[in-house]
């Protein structure tokens, strides 16, 4: 039976999944955020490695005050929330994206479940927060270009190797919910051959039978890598 190793979920409709309701904009993030503990805990009851969910990226700056504000605040109580539960279970948790964009609280949140779990052998949750798919390729080859003084050349390898977490690379399947169909400058450089699922619903209303669908239509995809 063929699991995916690595799922990228693309957590979009939170917003709308609130309005819809009648809701303050903050309830739809929290209810998101609820879904992430979810959807974690359950794949943990599979056999997926990794998975990349996709909470806040480079263009969501452009959001208002309040509710960035709010969000960075989001982030810092997920992290505190997760940490210990997260570090029992054995699920490792990585941050991609640039640390140095966001506030303090949220970079020592993010160093402190980092270090934390570190040692931990089972799934590897990377958190893409202040992520960009392009601003990630041009920040691995900045990298190569500071620390190979002198180099002509550049590598697929080279890239693979100064990605935010080159653990991480190559993903299988990316997941986007609330109905759109774009990823969104999303894991760019790793979903190279990822199959692409769309579902019709928001994120808020993810469930443990929507991750066997995700699992489910994986396996009935042919994979050929361009043979």
């Amino acid at each position: 039976m063929s699991v995916p190793n690595h799922i990228g979920f693309i957590v979009d409709g939170n917003r709308r999944w609130a309005k819809e309701k009648g809701l303050p904009t903050f309830h739809g993030h929290e209810a998101g955020f609820n879904k992430v503990l979810l959807v974690t805990d359950y794949l943990l009851n599979t056999e997926v490695k990794q998975v990349t969910y996709y909470l806040f990226s480079t263009e969501n700056w452009k959001r208002t005050q309040e509710e960035v504000s709010y969000l960075m605040n989001l982030g810092v109580r997920m992290v505190e929330s997760i940490l210990e539960p997260w570090a029992r279970k054995n699920i490792r948790v990585r941050h991609i994206g640039e640390k140095n964009g966001l506030p303090q609280n949220v970079q020592k949140a993010l160093q402190r479940v980092e270090e934390r779990t570190k040692n931990n052998t089972g799934l590897l949750v990377n958190l893409a927060i202040n992520y960009g798919g392009r601003l990630e390729i041009v920040h691995a080859v900045n990298s190569i270009l500071q620390q190979n003084e002198g180099i002509r050349e550049i590598s697929e390898e080279d890239i693979d190797h100064y990605l935010y977490n080159p653990e991480s690379n190559p993903v299988d399947v990316i997941v986007r919910t609330s109905g759109e169909q774009r990823i969104s400058n999303f894991l760019l450089w790793q979903s190279a051959y990822a199959e692409l699922i769309f579902l019709n619903k928001y994120w808020p209303d993810m469930e443990e039978s929507d991750v066997d669908y995700v699992l489910e239509e994986f396996q009935r995809r042919q994979r050929r890598f361009g043979t």
